[in-house]
C-alpha cells in the first residue's frame, strides 16, 4: 500500500495509546490528528475515525450492544459480533455516498469494541482490497485497558 504521509500532521505507528482505557496496534505509519472531536487516523487509501464513550450508566455490555444495533444503519452488511473474556466487537460493512470523491461511492467498515467502561466506535473508509483487509486487521487489535 502506498504510504504518502502528510508533513503538517504527527505520524503514529505499532503499539498506540488511543484513549486512557484504549490500545491499538498499527502495522503501518499513520497521520494524526482531532477533527471534530474525533481522533482520525490516517493513510493513502485508508482512514479511521474514533470516538470513545464511557459506559456513564454502567449498562451490561449486552445492553450497550443491544443499544448500538438500535441505531445502526438499516442497511449494513456483513455484520459480525465477536465475543471474547474482555470485549465484545461488533462490525458491519457500509457503502455511502461521498461527496468529496469522483465515484458516487464510498467503502466503510463500522466497528464497535465494547467493554464493561464502555465502547470505542471506529469508522473506517477504505478505497482498496488491500486497505479493507488492513482495516480489518487493526481494528482486531483493538485492545481495552482496565
Amino acid at each position: 500500500m502506498p504510504t504518502d504521509l502528510h508533513p503538517d500532521h504527527p505520524v503514529v505507528t505499532g503499539d498506540y495509546q488511543l484513549t486512557k482505557g484504549w490500545r491499538i496496534t498499527l502495522p503501518e505509519k499513520f497521520n494524526r490528528r482531532i477533527e471534530d472531536g474525533s481522533l482520525v487516523l490516517w493513510m493513502a487509501e485508508l482512514t479511521f475515525w474514533l470516538n470513545a464513550w464511557n459506559n456513564e450508566r454502567q449498562i451490561s455490555v449486552d445492553e450497550q450492544l443491544a443499544l448500538i444495533l438500535q441505531s445502526a444503519n438499516a442497511e449494513r452488511r456483513d455484520e459480525r459480533i465477536d465475543r471474547g473474556a474482555t470485549l465484545t466487537l461488533l462490525t458491519y460493512e457500509l457503502a455511502e455516498a461521498d461527496p468529496e470523491a469522483d465515484s458516487t461511492q464510498c467503502h466503510s467498515v463500522a466497528a464497535y469494541a465494547i467493554s464493561a467502561r464502555g465502547y470505542l466506535e471506529i469508522s473506517a473508509y477504505f478505497d482498496s482490497p488491500a486497505a479493507r483487509a488492513l482495516a480489518y486487521d487493526i481494528i482486531g487489535s483493538i485492545r481495552a485497558e482496565a
